[in-house]
């Protein structure tokens, strides 16, 4: 077993590999494996990105802290008989308790996508419909409607809160907000990033000075869909990564060196999490609800569809779809969104024209 860090609780961590029990590394190795596709040999998760083989491992590994926390490893116990119905009813009593709606559905679907890999041949329908479920009822808990916003009013805010903060700096945390403003502008201007793409940005090979200004450019291995894409910076960010580089971003590193564009306040570069919790934490306070990463992609898309529906056609390549039935499901998002504006408009129309009357009763009580 690895040393635990003083701040991990062993019943919450996700093993890894090198910690696994030998039959599931064994197991795991065969799913990867790269064999010949004619004579069946390869592996099942063969085809996973490195990204995906360290999620689903991350997944697996808190699998099999369960197991032996529950005290139901078994040595003599092939990986895929561990998970039987009973298992999977106590692992996700457990997760209940531990961890978000969300989070609890991932764990499940990424058990699922190992489970399948390892022994392709059994029936998983059964732990498929799990997932379904929680999927089904993360979804109707997560309302993200009331917290989409139109993109143009995310990007006007954070170049006002920008400008705001150049000419007027606060004595502190001035820099760390200045780089939340512009991690939230740049991601609604170019919403075909991801939350791992924002993160990872580096200067020189990620964002490159062209003679009109800079470009963002991914190679396919970066990608989800796996297509390499070069993204102009918008004009009117330009400036400001410019002050950002040159001013901002020295005073993060505070003397070190890093390629990286997002730099902590403690000059290290910025994981995923700290991106994560930055422009969380800043849309929250501009907006009153926090907007998070991917919800920026549904912000930019529902926008052409409720501003100008014409023009839907360029979602797909804007956000890297290669299913249209994924920007099928923003354009009849946006259209309801719409209809309920409409609704809310006439209903004040309505009360203008006919406002209420005045209880009966109350009226009486009044009369003199």
């Amino acid at each position: 077993m690895t040393e635990l860090l003083p701040f991990e609780d062993p019943a919450r961590r996700c093993l890894p590999l090198h910690a696994w029990p030998e039959p599931d590394q064994l197991a795991w190795e065969a799913a990867l494996a790269p064999g010949d596709l004619l004579d069946g040999t390869i592996g099942p998760g063969h085809h996973w990105c490195p990204d995906t083989r360290e999620k689903y491992g991350k997944g697996y590994g808190r699998w099999l802290t369960f197991v032996v926390g529950s005290g139901r490893f078994d040595p003599t116990e092939a990986p895929a008989d561990r998970i039987t119905r009973d298992a999977i009813a106590s692992y996700v009593e457990e997760l209940q308790h531990q961890v978000a709606p969300w989070t609890l559905w991932g764990r499940l679907a990424e058990l699922l996508a190992v489970a399948k890999a390892i022994s392709p041949e059994r029936d998983w329908q059964w732990l498929r419909r799990i997932v379904g479920k929680l999927e089904t009822r993360v979804v109707a808990t997560r309302n993200k409607h009331i917290r989409l916003r139109p993109a143009a009013e995310i990007l006007g805010w954070a170049i006002g809160h920008m400008d705001d903060l150049i000419t007027n700096p606060p004595p502190r945390h001035g820099p760390t907000r200045f780089r939340d403003a512009l991690m939230v502008a740049l991601l609604i201007a170019c919403p075909t990033m991801r939350l791992r793409n924002l993160t990872r940005i580096k200067i020189g090979s990620n964002l490159v000075p062209t003679s009109a200004g800079y470009e963002l450019r991914f190679g396919a291995p970066e990608m989800k869909a796996r297509k390499p894409v070069e993204i102009p910076v918008p004009d009117c960010l330009v400036p400001y990564l410019q002050h950002y580089l040159g001013v901002v971003r020295p005073q993060l590193l505070q003397g070190r060196d890093s390629d990286r564009l997002w730099i902590t306040q403690y000059a290290d570069p910025m994981r995923e999490s700290n991106v994560y919790e930055g422009i969380t934490r800043t849309t929250k306070r501009a907006f009153g609800r926090p907007i998070n990463p991917h919800l920026f992609r549904d912000c930019a898309v529902t926008s052409v569809a409720v501003e100008d529906p014409k023009h839907i056609g360029i979602a797909p390549p804007i956000l890297g779809h290669t299913d249209p039935r994924t920007t099928e499901q923003h354009y009849i998002q946006a259209q309801q969104i719409d209809a309920g504006r409409k609704l809310q408009a006439s209903l004040r129309a309505l009360r203008r024209k006919h406002p209420p009357r005045q209880d009966r009763s109350t009226a009486r009580k009044d009369k003199p």
